[in-house]
């Protein structure tokens, strides 16, 4: 569910955010088991320059529509989920972003990532919460500014997902993900 979500906004980070600001930890990431999964994307907060109540309705409206339903986290997908790894690798490479704080530990999710983007932009993301083997509660925050450092926009999403059971009929089964190499 998190990788959705973080899709929509981490799509600008690459490979040099896996080497900047990570953070060690000694417990490893709890995995999600495979199973039926659930999901609630709440806008928490969209506010920007060109964002008008009926962009920020619409938006809502498609997250809404996304937590009606649920997704079969095969074993072998859930093998291959690693979100410190999947945060470094997503999006364009060779993007200028680095990461400030980088902990995924136990059930702990704690990033911040700074992207600079096309003429002195910058988009500042972060992620707080757990993500465990059968629930997530992660809140995201995504702040655009502009060249001259004043804000652009801001986003805040919760994401919350819980494990329902095993796969069922009515699930939606997403592709294979490739063999990691």
């Amino acid at each position: 569910m998190l990788a959705i979500a973080s899709s929509l906004v981490l799509a600008a980070c690459g490979d040099k955010a896996a080497k900047d600001g990570e953070t060690a930890s000694n417990e490893p990431p709890e995995l999600r088991q495979p199973g039926s999964w659930g999901q609630k994307i709440e806008i928490v907060k969209l506010e920007g320059d060109d964002v008008t109540p009926e962009a920020k309705a619409q938006m809502q409206q498609m997250f809404s529509m996304l937590s009606g339903m649920t997704v079969c986290l095969t074993p072998e997908a859930a093998k291959q989920e690693d979100m410190a790894k999947n945060l470094s690798d997503m999006g364009s490479k060779g993007e200028n972003c680095t990461f400030d704080k980088k902990v995924f530990s136990g059930k702990t999710v704690d990033f911040s990532a700074t992207c600079k983007g096309d003429a002195g932009k910058t988009m500042k993301m972060s992620a707080t919460g757990t993500s465990g083997a059968t629930a997530q509660d992660i809140t995201m925050t995504i702040l655009a500014n502009k060249a001259d450092g004043s804000k652009e926009g801001e986003m805040v999403m919760r994401i919350t997902a819980e494990r329902k059971g095993e796969c069922g009929p009515n699930d939606i089964t997403p592709p294979a993900p490739a063999a990691k190499s």
